[in-house]
């Protein structure tokens, strides 16, 4: 990273980089100097100066009626940088106030039309990080056509963030699928009856998703209570179904 860069993390400037290296190379100079060694007007160092004299970076030194300004010692960028934790730390509580405040007040999007159920199948995987789980439902009369549903590169980007998931479907969601290390999967016992309602419920980081494939439609509720209000009762589900071959 460079040294402007750095500056600019800590609010100054270019022209005030310029000013402080200056002085830090060469030692006190009058504004004159300072113009001549940094290539800077006089209007542009004394519009920048005050800022460098108010972090403490710069001071000034008289001798007679001249002006001698004079930098601290580079030390002082750390203190600058500490300063900046501490105003930070002094927001936190407030912004962590507005953070957990938005978990009393979901946030629902409803999706319809052809990409409606391909929003939430991308965003599942945009979204969740490298190793992350899911837990879905998934009772689909046909699970070929839904296929069609599946964002282009979807499977791609899933296998690549190597997303575990658990699976609770009937058996045609499986037809023709091989079993995977990164899935576990369980059927609804065929003495519940027919579990083919053509719906996907997928619980992914703070949202729970449903898309309804007879209707083109789908809903994301973003809430981190509800979503592991969810999780939980899809493990305990999960947990009193019996082991089917894909387990």
């Amino acid at each position: 990273m460079t040294k402007i860069n750095l500056f600019n993390k800590i609010g100054l400037n270019d022209k005030e980089l310029k000013i402080y290296t200056s002085l830090v190379e060469r030692g006190p100079l009058l504004i004159a100097q300072i113009a001549k060694h940094t290539g800077l007007y006089r209007p542009a160092i004394y519009q920048n100066l005050p800022n460098l004299m108010s972090k403490g970076l710069v001071t000034v030194s008289s001798k007679g009626k001249q002006k001698f300004y004079v930098a601290e010692e580079p030390e002082k960028l750390k203190s600058l940088v500490s300063e900046l934790a501490s105003e930070l730390e002094g927001i936190i509580p407030e912004l962590r106030a507005s953070y957990y405040a938005k978990e009393k007040k979901p946030l629902v999007k409803f999706l319809e039309g052809k990409d409606a159920i391909t929003f939430v199948l991308n965003d599942l995987v945009t979204s969740l990080k490298k190793g992350d789980v899911f837990y879905r439902y998934s009772s689909a009369k046909d699970a070929v056509k839904n296929e069609k549903c599946l964002p282009r590169n979807y499977r791609a980007i899933r296998d690549q963030k190597q997303l575990q998931r658990f699976v609770i479907a009937n058996e045609n969601t499986m037809t023709g699928k091989k079993s995977r290390l990164e899935r576990a999967v369980k059927f609804i016992p065929k003495s519940y009856g027919l579990f083919d309602y053509d719906i996907t419920q997928i619980i992914y980081g703070d949202k729970v998703a449903f898309l309804d494939y007879n209707t083109e439609t789908s809903f994301i509720i973003e809430n981190p209570i509800i979503a592991e209000f969810q999780k939980k009762i899809f493990k305990l589900l999960y947990d009193k179904l019996p082991d089917s071959p894909w387990s």
